[in-house]
């Protein structure tokens, strides 16, 4: 699991900062992002994808009544969707083999 104080790690590591500066540059980002996103903002960061606001209407539900409200989407980049269904491919490619395997023992 990555989190920020990995991501501190990472950018002390990558660039030679101090954790304390690495820290603040991590902070910034995150509460530009926040900012950005709270003022309904698109937000695109190449490599990795894009976060935006949409607007959700109210509605009945069999529970009770939800109003209407915001909601932040991500979609991910062309180049992670792929990484991550290389992942999800290999995995069942894996799992698919090992069902081969155990039938052919039988």
């Amino acid at each position: 699991m990555i989190n920020k104080a990995s991501l501190i790690r990472a950018v002390n590591k990558t660039t030679g900062i101090t954790l304390r500066e690495a820290s603040i540059c991590i902070d910034s980002i995150i509460e530009s992002l926040n900012d950005a996103i709270s003022r309904g903002e698109r937000i695109e960061l190449r490599g990795l994808g894009t976060f935006f606001v949409k607007k959700v209407t109210s509605r009945k539900t069999g529970i009770g009544f939800i109003p209407a409200h915001s909601r932040i989407y991500f979609k991910p980049c062309q180049k992670l969707r792929e990484s991550v269904w290389n992942i999800k491919k290999t995995k069942n490619e894996s799992v698919a083999r090992l069902a081969e395997q155990l039938n052919n023992n039988e």
